[in-house]
């Protein structure tokens, strides 16, 4: 059975990033865009994610102020493992061939870890929607048990939208080459959720184009996809 309840769809499609629902946290990272996050349960909180929440591909948040400034540093959840410390103290590895190695520290209990790559940044409006995205690369460094928020889908929509209306996929390249073996997989999760987001057919163009080289790059390069 899904723990989403509808109230919790008709969240999915809010454009502001308050009252979202917080996934996990931070417990270490592996590199600046790289982050490990525990995911949260039963006993951690009330309401704990489901399944559907923290999957492959789901975008996520964490809300930081900055200088006075309030900003957003959107992610993806591009693998996860499961944890039993009963089951060896050597530590988990989540890398696979030309994967870096995903390395989370000593954890006491069975638990769900998420590797985390970072996409980008954006400010808060003083509504709670966000403003001016930048793809580039983060400058800050994410603390230890930061709170990781499940991202909705009308906050991934504006954090894809270019001052022209457009879409804006400029960290590409960047989340291939960090994912490593699941890099591509994880782009065409990303690309599946924009296109239920931008309808129009000059949007999809424009993600099919997108789609066709994320296959081709894997194709030739990592071999990955056929």
């Amino acid at each position: 059975m899904s723990n989403t309840s509808p109230s919790d769809q008709s969240d999915s499609q809010t454009t502001r990033i308050t009252d979202c629902l917080a996934i996990g946290s931070i417990v270490s990272s592996n590199s600046h865009m790289d982050y490990t996050v525990e995911i949260f349960n039963e006993t951690d909180r009330e309401r704990a994610p489901g399944p559907a929440e923290c999957e492959f591909g789901q975008p996520v948040f964490i809300h930081k102020t900055i200088q006075d400034t309030e900003h957003v540093i959107v992610g993806v959840i591009y693998d996860t493992h499961l944890v039993d410390p009963d089951q060896g103290r050597s530590g988990p590895r989540l890398a696979q061939g030309d994967q870096k190695q995903f390395t989370p520290g000593y954890v006491e209990e069975r638990t769900k870890l998420a590797g985390v790559a970072l996409l980008g940044t954006a400010e808060v409006a003083a509504d709670g929607s966000i403003e001016n995205p930048s793809h580039q690369m983060p400058r800050w460094t994410l603390d230890v048990e930061d709170i990781v928020e499940r991202c909705p889908d009308g906050v991934t929509r504006a954090f894809h939208t270019g001052t022209d209306g457009g879409i804006l996929i400029a960290y590409m390249e960047r989340l291939l080459d960090l994912a490593g073996s699941l890099g591509a997989e994880v782009m065409l999760v990303l690309l599946d959720r924009l296109r239920e987001s931008f309808p129009t057919d000059e949007h999809q163009r424009v993600l099919d184009v997108i789609e066709k080289d994320v296959r081709w790059q894997s194709s030739v390069d990592r071999g990955v996809m056929r």
